[in-house]
């Protein structure tokens, strides 16, 4: 892992464990299903109100490197970080036409830029 966390849309993005993560839960999830459950198992089994973890926040003092103490509010979000062999793959065929399908649009772009000149 690279250690570049990027948040995950919990309304669009979806997960797919490799394997059973949560018992009786499917292994495929909407972000939004998946904080649901996680937010039922952490009401059930943590002092602290699942609201205040997932939504409101917590009020805290947060220290920052460089930075004084800053007063605000905590909370959970759920991110996903990529493997590094991932990044370096659609670094190396960035702008490079190599091993790329054609979209099914590329032929309708063709016709706009010959229609433009």
């Amino acid at each position: 892992m690279n250690n570049k966390w990027e948040p995950l849309n919990p309304e669009k993005d979806v997960v797919h464990f490799h394997q059973e993560t949560f018992e009786n839960l499917p292994r495929t999830q909407i972000v939004f299903q998946l904080l649901r459950e996680v937010k039922k198992f952490w009401s059930k089994h943590c002092t602290s109100s699942g609201s205040k973890v997932f939504d409101e926040g917590f009020e805290c003092y947060v220290l920052i490197p460089n930075q004084q103490w800053r007063t605000g509010k905590i909370r959970v979000r759920l991110e996903f970080c990529p493997d590094e062999a991932e990044i370096e793959e659609n670094q190396e065929n960035n702008g490079l036409d190599i091993n790329q399908e054609r979209s099914p649009l590329d032929d309708l772009r063709q016709q706009l830029k010959e229609g433009e000149n």
